[in-house]
């Protein structure tokens, strides 16, 4: 096979960066649930937007480990070249878009997180012919 295309490197470097660490945050909201929320309440309770992480309930932060977990596994597979890597990835992003509009009671809609996950799907789908 050709060597990887530069901009499918970087975009799977992000990936495995803003994926990786998604999962072990929520993993470890997860785990430590109750003592998460009481410190976050205690002490960021002044900051802006605080009481939508709050109403957020734990199954938010276990189904949200488990979309982020597969979005890795799915670049960890395009980074071996295989093109099912792409489905796995696209499917647990656009669940995680939905994620907080179905747990979440109150969340408002936001574009911006629409835009950067369509931006991802379309330069990864710019590169399935590198895949197999």
């Amino acid at each position: 096979m050709p060597k990887r295309p530069p901009l499918l490197t970087v975009l799977l470097i992000l990936t495995f960066i803003g994926s990786g660490m998604s999962a072990f945050s929520f993993l470890f909201v997860t785990m430590s649930y109750d003592e998460v929320m009481r410190i976050i309440e205690d002490v960021y309770s002044d900051f802006p937007g605080v009481e939508l992480i709050l109403s957020a309930q734990k199954n938010y932060f276990t189904i949200g480990f488990f979309l982020y977990t597969i979005s890795l596994i799915g670049a960890v597979l395009m980074w071996k070249r295989k093109k099912i890597g792409f489905h796995f990835y696209t499917a647990a992003q656009i669940f995680l878009l939905a994620l907080p509009l179905v747990t979440i009671p109150g969340y408002r809609f936001s574009i911006m997180p629409v835009l950067v996950t369509v931006a991802f799907i379309l330069a990864y789908a710019t590169n399935l012919k590198q895949m197999t």
